[in-house]
């Protein structure tokens, strides 16, 4: 039988091959490297130097000559082949005729709707691990680490070392994620701390280079979005996380600062922010300085 695993969410998709295999050793190749040769000989069970039923073969569809052969080959019963990739050309003739001869499963990544599920996930993961996990440090969690299960699962392994799960240790392990730094920006901006707004900025151009800058652009131009509606809503998180689909815990944090922010300086933070956005896409001036001008002037 053969099987075709493909996409993006490692995690699911090593589950599977998991449960799939059982306790049965499976000889792995490297698509990559396989010749048309040994593809059949795998296919008939006929190679001298795997005593196998199951055959575990990543990145095949990197293999073009193999791959577009591989509808032309016989396989054998007895023999289950796991082909695993992360993406797939649709439009093969393979893809096509895996789809009619093999047992075919998409793994996707995981999306912002599922972060409910996921952070019960976390702390469900944690919990047999040996360790407790709050929701709100779930959510840390997976703001820094992103929605990838298996950069998750590693990180609680090493986190179940620890006796204790605190703030300060998900702080010490994990380092702030640039949308958090840009988060502490932002706000350091609007609380006129411009030594802090300097600190961050030098951080994140040695960490990010001239690119870097528009990233951030892009971040703070979406923390000025969600202030907009938080300043128009009167301050009400709920009501903007519902109708923007904004993380609801970026929303509490930059509640506080809404409250000192009219609707006069919330035109003066935008009208600073497009002209720095201009003018980083029409001058040759280091966008560095121009992210940090805009952010000085927004907290005067």
């Amino acid at each position: 039988m053969i099987y075709l695993f493909y996409g993006e969410n490692e995690f699911e998709k090593r589950q599977a091959i998991a449960k799939l295999i059982g306790n049965e050793k499976a000889a792995r190749r490297d698509g990559e490297d396989l010749t048309l040769a040994g593809m059949q000989e795998i296919a008939i069970g006929q190679t001298l130097f795997m005593n196998s039923s199951v055959y575990l073969i990543s990145k095949l569809g990197e293999n073009s000559e193999v791959w577009s052969q591989l509808p032309d080959i016989k396989f054998d019963d007895d023999r289950t082949i796991i082909l695993v990739e992360d993406k797939i050309d649709k439009r093969t003739k393979t893809y096509k005729w895996l789809q009619k001869n093999a047992k075919v499963q998409e793994f996707s990544p995981l999306s912002d709707r599922q972060k409910p599920q996921l952070l019960k996930w976390c702390v469900a993961e944690a919990k047999v691990r040996g360790c407790e996990l709050t929701n709100r440090q779930a959510e840390i969690i997976v703001d820094r680490l992103g929605f990838d299960q298996l950069r998750l699962s590693n990180f609680l392994d090493q986190l179940a070392l620890a006796e204790k799960v605190t703030d300060d240790l998900i702080d010490n392990f994990i380092p702030l994620a640039r949308t958090e730094n840009v988060f502490d920006l932002f706000i350091s901006a609007l609380a006129g701390d411009y030594n802090k707004v300097h600190d961050i900025i030098s951080y994140l151009e040695s960490e990010g280079g001239v690119d870097g800058a528009y990233q951030t652009m892009g971040l703070l131009a979406s923390q000025a979005t969600n202030l907009t509606a938080l300043v128009l809503a009167d301050g009400d998180s709920k009501l903007v996380a519902s109708d923007f689909s904004a993380n609801p815990y970026v929303l509490r944090k930059l509640a506080s600062s809404a409250k000192g922010v009219d609707k006069e300086k919330l035109k003066r933070i935008n009208d600073a922010l497009l002209r720095a956005d201009l003018q980083m896409k029409t001058t040759s001036v280091n966008p560095w300085l121009l992210v940090e001008a805009a952010l000085v002037g927004i907290g005067k």
